[in-house]
């Protein structure tokens, strides 16, 4: 049993470092240092809105992306990137989770798991918008999220399924 665990640990560590067979004996291909520093070279551009990809399940969500689901057998959870989206767009993600600034809580489904959010960047003038507070479900409770800069709140109303705001762009 050791002697097994030892060759898959010695034969993955092979892989990770591209040690396998004569690969070892190929010489590395360095970058030349001017090219590495060439200051007219473009930063990574963001992805376009709407792109998703999987990321360890514990692992930090980077900046501009929600979380979608998680799939704790896989140990590892889908995110969406929020950038770039256009106003009014919306978005089912995990509930309770943390978004980037301008989405606004708009619903959620009654598994209590997954909240429907809006996206209120590049508004018109005058519009209004109702953004939940929370929202009860029979499948738990879905907190919403901050009144994005430059939005009013007109008024709050409190029913049997959760709070609202209406929001107003001036």
């Amino acid at each position: 049993m050791r002697r097994r665990t030892l060759a898959v640990c010695a034969a993955a560590l092979a892989v990770l470092l591209g040690c396998a067979g004569t690969a070892a004996a190929a010489p590395v291909a360095h970058p030349a240092p001017a090219a590495a520093a060439a200051p007219h070279s473009k930063p990574a551009a963001n992805p376009p809105f709407g792109a998703q990809t999987r990321i360890a399940l514990y692992a930090p969500v980077p900046a501009g992306w929600a979380v979608i689901s998680r799939n704790y057998a896989n140990q590892d959870k889908l995110i969406e990137y929020l950038g770039g989206a256009p106003f009014g767009a919306r978005v089912a993600v995990l509930a309770n989770q943390g978004l980037p600034a301008g989405w606004v809580l708009v619903g959620g489904l009654l598994d209590g798991q997954t909240a429907v959010v809006s996206y209120l960047g590049g508004a018109p003038h005058g519009t209004t918008v109702i953004a939940y507070v929370e929202i009860l479900m029979p499948g738990g409770r879905i907190i919403g999220y901050p009144v994005p800069a430059g939005w009013r709140i007109q008024s709050t109303v409190t029913r049997s399924d959760g709070t609202y705001r209406v929001l107003l762009f001036p």
